[in-house]
């Protein structure tokens, strides 16, 4: 009889989650286009021009045009999120990888997430690393970056 009950929540539990996922993707039809916004790609530019400048004071007046104050950048070292943690990443970044540059393929839009592939490395191996970042936007702002590492 025990059995039988625990197997009931559970089922009732899994069943109660998959309607919320459910009304989440109903949600999310109604709030996404397939049309990208007519600005992501000059968000992205800027948004590679702030990770190869070597300038911390440029970077975070740039910050406030290009991402949301709670703009947060998730990688394999950690989440940093806003514009002082970020900026350190970025500093950290380059510190560790000294003349080293971002360069992003076009940006990519699907229902809501923007994605780009990028190299990263010297000027005369400028694809020494290769990586993708996952964006969200919002408010016509880049709200944050998953960034994936392929090499």
């Amino acid at each position: 009889m025990k059995k039988a009950f625990t197997r009931t929540l559970l089922l009732a539990a899994l069943l109660s989650g998959t309607n919320h996922v459910f009304a989440e993707n109903r949600a999310m039809n109604l709030t996404t286009t397939q049309a990208a916004p007519s600005n992501l790609q000059l968000l992205i530019d800027r948004h590679f021009a702030i990770w190869n400048s070597g300038d911390a004071a440029e970077r975070e007046k740039a910050f406030a045009t290009v991402y949301t104050s709670d703009f947060f950048v998730a990688d394999y070292d950690g989440l940093n999120q806003g514009a002082e943690p970020v900026n350190a990443a970025i500093g950290k970044v380059q510190s560790q990888h000294p003349g080293f540059i971002f360069t992003p393929a076009p940006v990519e839009w699907n229902h809501g997430v923007a994605r780009v592939t990028w190299g990263y490395g010297p000027k005369d191996n400028p694809y020494l690393v290769r990586g993708e970042d996952v964006f969200t936007l919002r408010d016509g702002k880049l709200a944050s970056a998953r960034v994936f590492l392929s090499k």
